[in-house]
């Protein structure tokens, strides 16, 4: 599958990933703990759920946990079990998920996008002044830096404990980083083939 190419692409020591296509019946995939923090009823919302949740069990079986149960946090994120740091994500279409043991990095982001423009109204909010991006291309790019932000605050909540909005993230993808409001740096890389798949991470 070329999108699982693209994120072995990404991929750090120590660090890694899956991804499955989401089928009819993947919220069966969800344990007891995490079916019970995952609110939404819509049964192809909570498939999606599941399809990137039997990844990330997986990757954690990968990496000796006894329990791979993520069940989400107050605020939505994934609870990863002691020791492990972790991001999952889905489109429509696929679900992707990245794993580590803390040792290896601090903290990782991942996102997972179609390689459609940004709707016009949503590419205002999501770029700001400070982004520096390159020759991204004008359909798409906008929905690079999208992900990108995405990934970054995955990464940059189990440090920070912040929610941040797009205008608090700003991307230099020359340089290959991010710096959001309140100082944190992160590293991010990115690839598209045939989605757009984003990740970001503190060493």
């Amino acid at each position: 599958m070329a999108v699982e190419r693209a994120l072995t692409g990404l991929m750090l020591p120590g660090l890694i990933a899956g991804c499955r296509l989401v089928r009819y019946g993947d919220e069966r995939f969800l344990l007891a703990a995490e079916s019970a923090s995952i609110a939404a009823r819509e049964p192809r919302s909570r498939a999606a759920s599941g399809a990137g949740r039997q990844v990330a069990h997986e990757l954690l079986r990968r990496l000796g946990c006894a329990d791979p149960a993520v069940p989400r946090g107050r605020l939505g994120n994934p609870t990863w079990p002691t020791g492990i740091i972790g991001s999952i994500a889905h489109d429509d279409d696929l679900a992707v998920a990245v794993a580590a043991r803390s040792g290896a990095m601090r903290s990782v982001g991942v996102d997972i996008e179609p390689t459609l423009p940004l709707p016009r109204e949503l590419e205002a909010i999501v770029a700001t002044p400070q982004d520096r991006v390159g020759d991204l291309e004008a359909g798409t790019g906008g929905r690079v830096v999208f992900a990108v932000k995405e990934a970054v605050y995955k990464a940059s909540f189990p440090l920070d404990g912040r929610v941040l909005g797009f205008e608090d993230i700003d991307v230099d993808f020359k340089a290959g980083e991010a710096v959001t409001s309140s100082g944190r740096r992160l590293t991010v890389r990115f690839a598209i083939s045939p989605r757009i798949l984003a990740l970001a991470y503190t060493a």
